[in-house]
């Protein structure tokens, strides 16, 4: 799959401190998708794998209006791209963010990690694609992480429904395709 862009929420950046980068074996590839991280505070570490190969890998960092101006100019400084993103809750900014990568010529983004990243996107109504994987294996507990988060729905009837389903087998594991909206 190529894509222009790959994000990620804050809480996966500061948590795995990815390169975010495409490694496929034995394949051509033309080039790497922008890194783009939604940090609303522009924590993002300057010493992280990311912040560390910016120059090589574009990388942008989504913060808000609330961010320090230090900690952007930081970031700025060692090659990475600020944008600002504007709006009063955060589907609001993520449609703000996603119309400024837009104007930067990003057409198709993957959002890769982050429950409460992908809660804000579902909230804009900007997920056209979900790919699940689903995996035979039990995990819990009362410290356990939702795939998604935001502010939900009350009743079954109001959830957000797949337009259209495909499944398959990856091994063990079931991959779920769904199409979550019609262009």
């Amino acid at each position: 799959m190529q894509v222009d862009a790959i994000a990620v929420g804050i809480g996966t950046a500061l948590s795995d401190d990815p390169q975010l980068t495409a490694r496929p074996e034995g394949e051509f590839f033309e080039r790497q998708p922008i890194r783009v991280i939604f940090d609303s505070e522009a924590r993002l570490p300057i010493d992280g794998a990311i912040v560390q190969s910016a120059r090589e890998v574009p990388v942008i960092v989504v913060a808000s209006r609330g961010a320090p101006r230090e900690a952007m100019n930081q970031l700025e400084a060692v090659g990475v791209d600020v944008i600002v993103a504007s709006g009063e809750n955060e589907a609001a900014r993520v449609v703000s963010a996603l119309n400024e990568l837009g104007q930067r010529k990003i057409q198709s983004l993957l959002l890769e990690g982050g429950p409460h990243l992908a809660g804000a996107f579902f909230e804009a109504g900007e997920v056209d694609y979900m790919t699940t994987f689903v995996a035979p294996i039990v995990l819990g507990g009362k410290q356990a992480r939702a795939a998604v988060e935001g502010s939900g729905v009350e009743k079954i009837a109001d959830a957000y429904r797949a337009l259209a389903v495909q499944c398959d087998r990856v091994g063990d594991d079931l991959l779920i395709t769904a199409r979550m909206r019609e262009w």
